[in-house]
């Protein structure tokens, strides 16, 4: 994701229509935004995620603020309320191997019931409908916003994650979400409701009586009438009941998403045709890496290979060819010598002839190397120069293809998830289809049936009502003991399973993040023999530093500067383990630093947290010679410029003028 550009309208401190252009140049990743304390930096941290996220958003000033009413407060108070504020920005992203444009917008107004909250979605000049409508899921899909502070943060905030519990906290929920575990939470949580439920079933014995009572009564009408006459009665009763079966069924159906349901084979088709072609790619590219692939690694030594091999077909030439030309310099002179051609000049002509077979000898007698036969110089060339090339460029296609069909299967497989299963939607499936068979029988046979008989009619509905208050509840617990007692064992040993799979993934991942992490941290750190390993406990996500020997570093004994070092490479490995190629966006990324520390956060971190990088500084960080030494990676700065008197906030083009 590239963000290309930013618009507020009448947001918080920043009056009438100000934008920002974000996007970076290559090799210069940073946006660099100067402004004063309370002019408007936070502000617009705030607005990106507000504009993404919504009520979701970690917003800094909201607290404990309804959503509806933050809305109302950050409109900007010069303005109409009426008119509202609003939020556009502008962004492309990469969906299956095609870069696609996006403006997405979120604008409120004061309106007659409160406040009147719109969101719209443009997808490369087009409104985007689907997007618009489920903007919430397209980005929880694409970013949760349960990591999106791996991204977006307040460098001054977070050092409170390199501090205890708090740490294991936000860890824990950033792997979770990661790792789609979130998922399994929920089917772990659906499983103790279902525990719940089977739990406070069981048989009533007044509901059986009646239940009993009921029966024995429905039974006595049909015997007692005419045949003609229960049958009509019973065609009545079972074709209102197949009726009412029906529409429950189809709500049923709905909404336990039988529709998604039903393009289940579509996604799955889709998902199959993708996961081969990748497969195919995949097996494609490494055919190349078992074939000639590795030989780029190696491409100036073949270059040298193949002047050794074409100069040492010239030695071979000239072992050939110096007794040749010893005969046929003889033969020369000889010949010469028989005419009237003067001496001097005859001796001219021997000195060259003899210093040319000179040449030819002294190449002869240099050693051979390769002995490589002389069809090997041509077959080198004709590798460098057409093999591995179309190997190389065959190769980078093949891992953009990859790559795409990566994103397109995660995709994928994030609908098959909201997708039911066949097992839960399949019996509602077929119960519906065979109501609905059943009810057009019924009404198929009542059409030959003219005659009713309101007395079995009334008898019958007051039977089918008293069996209908009563339920059948209490009829499946009775028959269904054994069977409930079995699913709640069987629920309860998922569950045990879920907490296992749980815990083994976690550890199978972790391994990762730690390395990231240490990594990034031993980066930023001025002392590195500091801090030797990074663990993360998989059950409760607890971050432990190890020294060289081995022993546990605490956090506590971490300066206040190396906490925050090391809550910004927790983050920053983090995000660089999801995988997801989002900029990074950071509020006072300075904060309160001594210089040390802060001059490895403008050497090794800025320029390389992301392939696009906002920061947000005051006149107290990035200035002087930090300012200096981050230019080379700026592409553009801008100064929110803010009026005391009025309270306004502007967005102009430069810097603060030091």
């Amino acid at each position: 994701m590239i963000l290309d550009s930013i618009t507020l309208e009448n947001f918080g401190a920043y009056d009438g229509r100000q934008e920002a252009i974000l996007t970076p140049e290559e090799g210069r990743p940073i946006i660099l935004f100067g402004g004063m304390n309370g002019g408007g930096k936070t502000t617009l941290l705030d607005a990106v995620q507000l504009v993404f996220y919504g009520p979701k958003a970690r917003i800094s000033n909201r607290g404990r603020m309804a959503y509806k009413e933050y809305l109302r407060e950050s409109i900007h108070r010069g303005s109409d309320p009426s008119e509202g504020a609003s939020i556009t920005i502008r962004f492309r992203r990469v969906i299956e191997g095609d870069q696609h444009h996006f403006e997405l917008q979120r604008s409120w107004r004061v309106g007659v019931k409160g406040i009147e909250e719109t969101v719209r979605v443009l997808r490369d000049g087009l409104p985007d409908d689907i997007s618009t409508e489920h903007w919430d899921e397209v980005i929880e899909a694409y970013l949760p916003s349960s990591i999106a502070h791996l991204f977006f943060f307040d460098g001054e905030q977070i050092k409170e994650l390199a501090e205890g519990g708090h740490a294991a906290e936000i860890l824990g929920t950033a792997i979770h979400s990661l790792l789609g575990l979130d998922l399994v939470d929920r089917l772990e949580n659906d499983l103790k409701v279902f525990e719940r439920k089977k739990k406070s079933e069981g048989l009533d014995p007044e509901a059986a009586r009646k239940l009993v009572q009921a029966r024995g009564d429905l039974e006595e009408i049909d015997h007692q009438q005419e045949k003609a006459a229960m049958e009509e009665g019973s065609l009545v009763n079972e074709a209102g009941r197949l009726a009412k079966l029906v529409r429950e069924k189809e709500d049923e159906f709905r909404k336990e998403g039988g529709e998604l349901f039903l393009k289940r084979k579509e996604i799955e088709n889709e998902l199959a045709s993708t996961v081969a072609q990748k497969q195919t790619a995949e097996a494609e590219l490494r055919e190349l890496i078992a074939g000639p692939l590795p030989l780029l690694l190696v491409e100036h030594l073949l270059a040298e290979v193949e002047q050794v091999v074409r100069h040492e077909a010239e030695i071979k030439r000239a072992r050939t060819v110096q007794d040749i030309l010893a005969t046929r310099d003889s033969a020369i002179l000889d010949g010469l010598k028989t005419s009237k051609i003067p001496s001097q000049t005859l001796k001219s002509i021997a000195k060259t002839l003899d210093d040319d077979r000179k040449e030819w000898v002294e190449r002869a007698q240099e050693e051979l190397i390769l002995d490589a036969d002389d069809s090997l110089a041509p077959q080198i060339a004709h590798l460098r120069g057409t093999v591995l090339p179309a190997a190389d460029q065959r190769a980078r296609e093949l891992t953009s293809k990859i790559a795409a069909l990566d994103e397109k299967i995660v995709r994928l497989e994030s609908e098959m998830d909201r997708v039911p299963t066949a097992d839960r939607i399949a019996d509602l499936q077929q119960e519906l289809a065979a109501i609905q068979i059943a009810h057009q029988a019924k009404l198929a046979d009542l059409e030959v049936v003219k005659v009713r008989r309101a007395t079995l009619a009334r008898q019958l509905q007051m039977a089918e009502a008293r069996l209908d208050k009563i339920g059948e509840s209490g009829v499946d617990a009775q028959f269904a003991e054994d069977g409930r007692l079995r699913m709640l064992k069987h629920s309860q040993k998922v569950r045990d399973t879920l907490g296992r799979f749980r815990t083994r993934i976690v550890q199978q991942h972790t391994e990762n993040m730690e390395a990231l992490m240490l990594e990034s941290f031993r980066k930023l750190l001025r002392k590195k023999e500091l801090v030797h390993g990074l663990t993360i406990n998989p059950v409760n996500f607890e971050a432990t530093l190890t020294t060289k020997e081995r022993k546990p570093l605490h956090f506590d004994r971490l300066s206040a500067g190396e906490k925050q070092l090391l809550a910004t490479s927790l983050l920053w490995g983090l995000a660089r383990a999801s995988g997801r190629p989002v900029p990074t966006i950071i509020d006072t990324p300075l904060g309160r630093l001594d210089s040390s520390h802060r001059r490895h956060l403008i050497e090794r971190y800025f320029p390389s947290a992301s392939h696009q990088v906002l920061l947000l500084s005051t006149d107290e960080e990035i200035v002087g010679n930090y300012l200096e030494e981050l230019k080379p990676f700026i592409t553009r700065t801008y100064l929110l410029d803010h009026a005391e008197g009025s309270g306004q906030t502007q967005i102009v083009e430069g810097y603060f003028l030091l």
